[in-house]
């Protein structure tokens, strides 16, 4: 029975265990994710504006020649 009762509170302290590091790293993966979301849109607009940007540039110099 001691036995048995050692497992059985093996497995309650790693069901605890397993429930507080899931708190934990759940909402860590949703941070890293919505950073690397916004790293890439920040990335995409910086990469729309620099494409703009040298269109309107080699437009200028067709007109300067």
């Amino acid at each position: 029975m001691r036995t048995f009762a050692a497992i059985a509170m093996a497995g309650v302290a790693g069901v605890v265990l397993f429930k507080l590091v899931t708190a934990l790293v759940f909402p860590l993966l949703g941070l890293f994710v919505g950073l690397l979301a916004m790293t890439v849109k920040l990335a995409l607009i910086a990469a729309v504006i620099f494409f703009v940007y040298s269109m309107i540039k080699k437009r200028k110099e067709a007109e300067a020649d």
